[in-house]
C-alpha cells in the first residue's frame, strides 16, 4: 500500500498506450520507463514502477487505493534528506496519512515505533540493529533497498524549512529490488578497459549495494575495488576529492550536486571526461563533461539538450561501436596525411637530386602534375576510407594536445619518401648512361616514381608491417581499385600516342618495365621492413 502511494508512477489504460519505438522527442514519456500488467501501462522511474508492479502482482487496486488516498504534497528527495515524503487526504477533516520512502537508515532514524503483527510498538536498540543487519544483508545482494514508514494522525503534522518531517513516523520494512545487469555489461566493461578507458560508477544507491554491483561488474579490473560514500562530500576539500579521483572506483550515496563536482574533480587531474545521464538532476554534470553522453529514449529533454552525444538506442555499446570509429577516423587521417608527405617529399627529392646529377631535369612540370594527379587522388581518398585495424580498442587514448605528427613520424616520412625517389633516380642514371638526357630517360624516372608511390599506398595503410605481418589487415577493396586504377591510368600514358606526346615520354621495353615494377617492390619492401625493425609508427 505505501510503496503505491508514496510514488508518482502513472497508470494508464494500455489502449493509450504510448509507443515505446518511437523517437525520444515525440514520446511523452520523456525519461521514463513502463510496462503494462492487468490492463494498466505503468510509466515512471524504474524503482517506482517495480514498487506498482509488486502492488499489482499481490492484487492490490491500485487505482481505486490512489483514489481514495489522493496527493496534496510530495517532498521530493533532497542533498539534505535522502527520502521522500507524500501527503494524502483520507476524506476526514484535518486528518492526514504521511508517507516515508527513502534511504533505509535515514528513514529509520525518524521512527520511535514500529508496526509488528499488526500493532503499533516501540522500536527498541535491538530492533534497529536487526533492521540495520538486514539492510546491509540485502545490499549486500545487489539489491537497492528502500525503507518505508508512514504517518496517521488527526493532530498537526510539522514540516521543518527544509521540508523534514518533524513528528516521528512508524516504521513499516524494508523493500529490496534488483535492478539486473543487461546482458553483456560486463563484457562491455572489460571492453572500456583494453581501450584504456577507466569506469567510475556514481549512484545514489548505498555503499554496499553499489560495491556489491561494482564487483560484478568489474569496475576495478585487477585492482581493488574502492568506494566513497559522498554523503558529506560537500564538505570534503576540493584538492582532496581531486587528489582521490584517480583511485575511487565507485561513488555512493550520491546527490545531484555532487555529481559535478566528481566529473570536475577529474578535470581536475587533467583527465577527459566522458558522463553519462538520462535524469534532469545530471543536466549540470552532463554539461560540465568534456562529453556528455544521454539515453536517447529514456533520457529526459533537460539530459537530450545539453548533452554532446545522444544514444538513440539506450545502448552503452554504441559507445564501443563509436570509440572504434573516432579512433579510425583520427588514423585514416593521419594515414593520408602520411601517404601525401611522403610521396611529395619524393618528388622534391627526386628532381633535387637528379637535376644535380644530371645535364636536366628527370621530370618536367607535365609529368610532376600527372604524377600528383594518378598517386594522391584515388589512393588519399582510399586511405581516408580505411577499415577499423584490428588492434584499434586495445590501444590506449591518444592525449589531448598530442600533435597530428610527432618527430619520430617526421623522421619516418623524412626516410620513406628518401627511399620512393630511390628506384627513379637509380633509372634516371640508368638512363643517362645508357640513352643520355631525353625521353626515354625522363619515362624512366617517370615511371619509377609512379610506381613506388603508388605501391607505397599499402604500406601507409597501418604502422605496423603490412607484408610481413601474422595478423593480416582486414579487407579494403576499395584500395585495391583505387591502387590499380591508378597504374592503369599510368599505363595510359604509354599506350596513348595523344597522351604521351603531351607528357614528352616514350615506350619502354620489356626489360626497362621489370625494372621499373622492382624498383618498386624493393621500396615497399624497404619500407616495410624498417616498420618491423621498430622504425615505424
Amino acid at each position: 500500500m505505501w510503496g503505491v502511494l508514496c510514488n508518482e508512477s502513472e497508470l494508464v489504460p494500455v489502449e493509450t498506450e504510448v509507443d515505446p519505438e518511437t523517437s525520444a522527442a515525440d514520446n511523452p514519456l520523456n525519461g521514463r520507463s513502463f510496462f503494462h500488467l492487468n490492463g494498466y501501462s505503468v510509466t515512471g522511474s524504474p524503482t517506482e514502477n517495480a514498487l506498482i508492479h509488486l502492488a499489482l502482482l499481490a492484487g492490490v487496486n491500485v487505482v481505486d487505493l490512489r483514489n481514495r488516498f489522493p496527493i496534496r504534497r510530495i517532498i521530493y528527495r533532497s542533498e539534505k534528506q535522502n527520502y521522500m515524503i507524500t501527503l494524502h487526504d483520507v476524506g476526514r477533516a484535518n486528518e492526514f496519512l504521511v508517507a516515508v520512502k527513502g534511504n533505509p537508515l535515514e528513514v529509520l532514524n525518524l521512527c520511535r515505533r514500529q508496526v509488528r503483527n499488526g500493532k503499533r510498538v516501540p522500536l527498541s536498540d535491538q530492533d534497529r540493529q536487526a533492521i540495520e543487519k538486514e539492510n546491509e544483508r540485502l545490499a549486500g545482494m545487489a539489491m537497492r533497498v528502500l525503507g518505508f514508514a508512514y504517518l496517521s494522525s488527526s493532530k498537526r503534522i510539522i514540516f521543518g524549512r527544509e521540508g523534514e518531517l518533524k513528528n516521528h513516523p512508524i516504521w513499516l520494512g524494508l523493500v529490496g529490488m534488483v535492478d539486473p545487469l543487461r546482458p553483456g555489461t560486463r563484457e562491455l566493461i572489460d571492453t572500456f578497459h583494453r581501450a584504456g578507458l577507466d569506469t567510475v560508477m556514481i549512484t545514489g544507491d548505498q555503499p554496499t549495494t553499489a560495491y556489491a554491483v561494482g564487483k560484478a561488474l568489474r569496475l576495478h579490473s585487477d585492482e581493488e575495488l574502492q568506494i566513497l560514500d559522498s554523503t558529506h562530500l560537500n564538505q570534503m576539500n576540493f584538492e582532496v576529492l581531486s587528489a582521490l579521483a584517480d583511485k575511487i572506483h565507485i561513488y555512493a550515496h550520491v546527490s545531484p550536486s555532487h555529481k559535478l563536482q566528481i566529473v570536475q574533480a577529474f578535470q581536475k587531474k587533467g583527465r577527459i571526461v566522458a558522463m553519462t545521464g538520462d535524469g534532469i538532476n545530471d543536466g549540470p554534470a552532463l554539461k560540465a563533461a568534456d562529453i556528455g553522453i544521454a539515453m536517447g529514449h529514456t533520457g529526459t529533454d533537460v539530459a537530450r539538450e545539453v548533452a554532446d552525444v545522444i544514444l538513440e538506442d539506450d545502448r552503452l555499446e554504441t559507445m564501443v561501436v563509436a570509440i572504434a570509429q573516432g579512433r579510425t577516423v583520427y588514423n585514416n587521417i593521419k594515414k593520408s596525411i602520411r601517404f601525401l608527405l611522403s610521396t611529395n617529399f619524393s618528388e622534391i627529392w627526386t628532381v633535387l637530386i637528379g637535376t644535380l646529377i644530371g645535364r636536366g631535369h628527370p621530370l618536367n612540370t607535365r609529368q610532376l602534375l600527372y604524377i600528383n594527379l594518378i598517386s594522391d587522388i584515388l589512393p588519399g581518398l582510399a586511405l581516408a576510407l580505411e577499415p577499423p585495424e584490428p588492434d584499434v580498442l586495445t590501444r590506449p587514448p591518444r592525449k589531448p594536445k598530442e600533435a597530428v605528427l610527432d618527430a619520430k613520424e617526421f623522421e619516418g616520412i623524412f626516410f620513406e619518401s628518401m627511399v620512393l625517389a630511390v628506384p627513379s633516380l637509380a633509372l634516371y642514371v640508368y638512363g643517362l648512361s645508357r640513352y643520355g638526357m631525353g625521353a626515354r630517360t625522363n619515362t624512366l624516372a617517370f615511371m619509377g616514381l609512379s610506381t613506388a608511390q603508388l605501391l607505397h599506398t599499402f604500406s601507409c595503410r597501418a604502422r605496423v608491417p603490412v607484408l610481413f605481418s601474422s595478423r593480416p589487415l582486414p579487407k579494403h577493396p576499395f584500395l585495391t581499385l583505387a591502387v590499380l586504377g591508378s597504374l592503369t591510368l599510368q599505363g595510359a600514358v604509354i599506350l596513348f600516342p595523344a597522351l604521351r606526346n603531351f607528357l614528352g615520354l616514350t615506350p619502354l621495353s620489356a626489360g626497362e618495365a621489370l625494372l621499373v615494377g622492382g624498383g618498386g617492390l624493393l621500396s615497399l619492401a624497404v619500407n616495410e621492413f624498417r616498420k618491423s625493425a621498430g622504425g615505424g609508427r
